[in-house]
């Protein structure tokens, strides 16, 4: 179930500003306005997306990255390009790029296998993250006891996450150059709608087709499949669906987690609305309704010919 709105709530939190910065093995240059941005960024998806189109006046020769910085020149993205593409047509001559965050080095490149004794996060990010050109770390240096091994087959990324996921209890993120495995998030609560940040449309969503109302998995002996977990919410909706796991491990987060991703407030706002992924969210709307206990799981920022605005999605904690 899907429901919109448009909004003309008071209150503005977009924010403008941007310089785009070109990075060449000799060094890079300011890169013109551009004609057109989409800027992509996702709780799910370690590395941000970039995709732009600069008017070129002449050649930047090879453009091995792009960095985008506010106007207080703080690094808000700092990525590697993909592909460079120039094109000469009878429109005038423009540069295309895509790219990603330097987390998507981390997601190509393969890890050494190897197992570690007494791991801690300074050595982790000096080995797999570090030589990929991040400027730093974020989280605590605790030495833990045990050991962590690294497979074959593993990229570097799914290398540091395993010691923060495992270690640290934090999924990590990228921020600017930053490899963040501290667990914080945006301590200021963005309100979106009555009294806060206008919006132009948004969209309230239920996908109950995500939600799952009972989890079996077998019992240890014998091997018959039990109720492991159930959700009452969900069968109080009269949704019945059902799911089988080869262990019971994990089966309440499964449910957790498909309830999360089944509710979605998305909303678009003029401009630029500078949106942490897991910061905390209200969205509040005399159409839709009121929703608290939100966090912001991703957002688009585009600039087009139809202008500058932000789609950011809100899910539950």
């Amino acid at each position: 179930m899907a429901e919109r709105a448009g909004s003309g709530e008071d209150g503005d939190g977009a924010v403008t500003g941007l310089t785009y910065l070109g990075v060449t093995p000799e060094g890079g240059a300011a890169l013109p306005a551009p004609a057109e941005v989409a800027w992509d960024c996702s709780e799910d998806a370690p590395a941000d997306g970039f995709s732009g189109v600069f008017p070129l006046s002449s050649s930047f020769g090879n453009l091995t990255g792009i960095r985008i910085l506010d106007s207080s020149g703080e690094l808000l993205f700092d990525g590697v390009t993909d592909i460079q593409r120039e094109i000469s047509a009878a429109g005038g001559r423009v540069l295309k790029l895509a790219a990603r965050s330097r987390a998507g080095l981390l997601l190509d490149s393969e890890a050494v296998p190897q197992t570690y004794s007494s791991p801690s996060l300074p050595m982790i990010y000096a080995r797999h993250v570090k030589p990929y050109g991040f400027s730093g770390w974020a989280g605590s240096e605790q030495v833990f006891e045990g050991t962590m091994q690294i497979a074959k087959g593993m990229s570097e990324w799914q290398a540091a996450a395993l010691f923060c996921t495992a270690f640290l209890k934090v999924t990590p993120r990228v921020r600017g150059g930053v490899f963040d495995a501290s667990g914080a998030s945006a301590a200021q609560e963005l309100c979106f709608g009555d009294g806060g940040i206008r919006f132009r449309s948004a969209e309230v969503k239920n996908r109950y087709c995500d939600r799952y109302s009972e989890v079996l998995a077998p019992l240890p002996i014998g091997g018959t499949y039990v109720l492991a977990s159930e959700d009452a919410q969900t069968r109080a909706l009269g949704i019945l669906r059902r799911r089988c796991l080869k262990s019971a491990d994990g089966a309440g987060a499964l449910l957790s987690s498909a309830d999360r991703k089944a509710f979605a407030v998305t909303v678009e706002c003029p401009g630029r609305v500078r949106a942490e992924i897991g910061g905390p969210a209200v969205f509040r709307n005399g159409v839709l309704g009121a929703f608290s206990g939100l966090t912001v799981a991703g957002t688009r920022y585009l600039l087009d010919g139809a202008g500058e605005r932000t789609r950011i999605v809100l899910r539950r904690k």
